[in-house]
C-alpha cells in the first residue's frame, strides 16, 4: 500500500489477527533521530518487532540511543569503508522471523552474505534506504542496483527515490515511500506550550542547526551573511548550533569576515532548540539537507538550501519554494544572501508555519511512519497489492 488513505482497512484486518508476525530489524547503530520511530514500532498492536545494534555507537559524531525491552546488542565492526556484523548470523539463521528489514547499506559486507540464507529459509527481506538520491553510472550504479535486487521490497524515503528506481529498472511492486521522521510528539508539544506566548525576538537571525562538517557548507552562510552585512538597515545575525571539526575554521572565516555569527555548540536539549526555531527568521542549509528540514518545519520555520536535487537528500521534498522554504543556485552565495534577504523584508506569515506543519504531519513523523511500515510489510507478506 503506498498511501495512508487505506490505514483504516489495514487496521480493520490487522485487529481481527489474534497473532501478531514477528520483524526483525537490524541497524549497524541507534542514531538519536531514529530512536522516536523504532519506540512507535515497538509499541505495534500489529506485527512484534525485535531490533539488532551495536549500542556503543559506530560514528563520534552521532549520538547513539538505547531501546528498552525490544533491542539487542551485536557488535559493528568498521574496516576501511566497510562494516561487518557477525552476530547477526545467529538471529537470521535460528530464529524464526517472519521478515528481515535491514539498514539498506552495501558497504555492510555481512548483509551480502546473508541473503542467500535467508533466501534458502523462505524468508521475506526489506531494505530500509534512502535509496537512489541521484542518476547514477559504471560500477557504482551496477553496484547499488545488484545490492537491492537483494531484497524483496525497498523502503524508500522520498518519492524523488522511487522516481529514479523505476528509472533503475525496478518495479513499483518493489519500493515503497516510508519518509522519515523525528520526535514530532515532543517537537509538538514543545510548539503548542509556545503558541501565543508574546516574545522579544530581539536582532532578528537565521538558523544553522547541524554537525560541522564539509558537506553542509556552512561557510557558504557566513559568507553570505558578510554580504547582507553591507546592505542597509538589514541587521541581523547567524546562529549556528552543532559540533564537529569544522568549528574551528568557521569561526576563524566569520572573524575575519566581520560576520555576525554566533555559534552555541551542540544543544540536544528539544526545549532549547524549540526556542531558536520559531523565533528564527528562516533555518540555512547551504549545502545538502536532511532531517534538520523535518525538525524546522515541524516548528514552522521555512528552509533555505540550494536546489540542485542531485547533490541532496531525501527529506528536501517537504521544501516547497515560496511556501515552506526557498531554493538558491548551488554555491551561489549572492544568492543565498538574496534568498535570505528576502526572509528579512517579507515576514513568513502564520498560513505559511501551518503549512510547513500540515506536510509534516502527513508524512513525516513516527506514527505516519509506522502505519507506512506496516502496511509494506503486510504487502510483503501477504501479496497483497495496493
Amino acid at each position: 500500500m503506498s498511501s495512508l488513505q487505506s490505514a483504516a482497512g489495514f487496521e480493520e484486518v490487522m485487529r481481527n489477527s489474534d497473532e501478531r508476525r514477528r520483524i526483525a530489524i537490524i541497524y549497524t547503530h541507534l542514531p538519536h533521530y531514529r530512536k522516536p520511530v523504532f519506540s512507535e514500532l515497538g509499541s505495534s498492536s500489529h506485527f512484534n518487532f525485535s531490533f539488532y545494534y551495536d549500542v556503543r555507537g559506530v560514528d563520534p559524531t552521532i549520538r547513539s540511543e538505547k531501546l528498552d525491552g525490544t533491542g539487542h546488542h551485536i557488535r559493528t565492526l568498521t574496516l576501511g569503508g566497510l562494516m561487518f556484523q557477525p552476530g547477526i548470523f545467529s538471529a537470521c539463521i535460528r530464529d524464526d522471523f517472519d521478515c528481515y528489514i535491514f539498514l539498506g547499506n552495501p558497504h555492510i559486507v555481512t548483509t551480502w552474505l546473508l541473503m542467500p540464507i535467508l533466501r534458502l529459509r523462505k524468508k521475506k527481506v526489506a531494505f530500509w534506504t534512502h535509496g537512489w538520491i541521484r542518476r547514477e553510472r559504471g560500477l557504482k550504479r551496477w553496484l547499488r542496483n545488484k545490492f537491492y535486487h537483494q531484497a524483496d521490497m525497498l523502503l524508500l524515503y522520498s518519492n524523488r527515490a522511487k522516481e529514479l528506481g523505476l528509472a533503475s529498472g525496478f518495479s513499483e511492486e518493489q519500493m515503497e515511500v516510508i519518509y522519515n521522521s523525528l520526535d514530532y510528539p515532543t517537537q509538538k508539544a514543545q510548539r503548542e506550550a509556545r503558541c501565543g506566548h508574546s516574545n522579544d525576538k530581539g536582532v532578528p537571525y537565521f538558523l544553522c542547526v547541524s554537525r560541522l562538517v564539509p558537506n553542509v557548507e556552512i561557510d557558504l552562510a557566513i559568507e553570505a551573511m558578510a554580504v547582507l552585512a553591507i546592505e542597509p538597515g538589514l541587521a541581523c545575525e547567524l546562529i549556528v548550533v552543532g559540533e564537529g571539526p569544522e568549528r574551528a575554521a568557521l569561526e576563524l572565516q566569520a572573524e575575519q569576515l566581520r560576520a555576525h555569527v554566533r555559534f552555541l555548540g551542540a544543544i540536544y536539549e528539544e526545549e532549547r532548540l524549540a526556542e531558536l526555531f520559531m523565533n528564527c527568521v528562516a533555518v540555512v542549509s547551504p549545502g545538502k539537507v536532511g532531517l534538520l528540514a523535518m525538525h524546522a518545519l515541524a516548528y514552522g520555520a521555512p528552509v533555505i538550501t540550494h536546489g540542485d536535487l542531485d547533490q541532496q537528500m531525501p527529506e528536501v521534498e517537504a521544501i516547497i519554494p515560496g511556501r515552506t522554504g526557498q531554493f538558491f543556485q548551488r554555491g551561489d552565495v549572492k544568492e543565498l544572501a538574496a534568498s535570505m534577504q528576502r526572509y528579512l523584508l517579507i515576514e513568513h506569515g502564520e498560513t505559511q508555519r501551518r503549512e510547513a506543519i500540515e506536510i509534516i504531519e502527513k508524512h513525516w513523523t513516527p506514527s505516519a511512519q509506522r502505519q507506512l511500515v506496516e502496511q509494506a510489510i503486510d504487502r510483503l507478506l501477504t501479496g497483497r497489492s495496493a
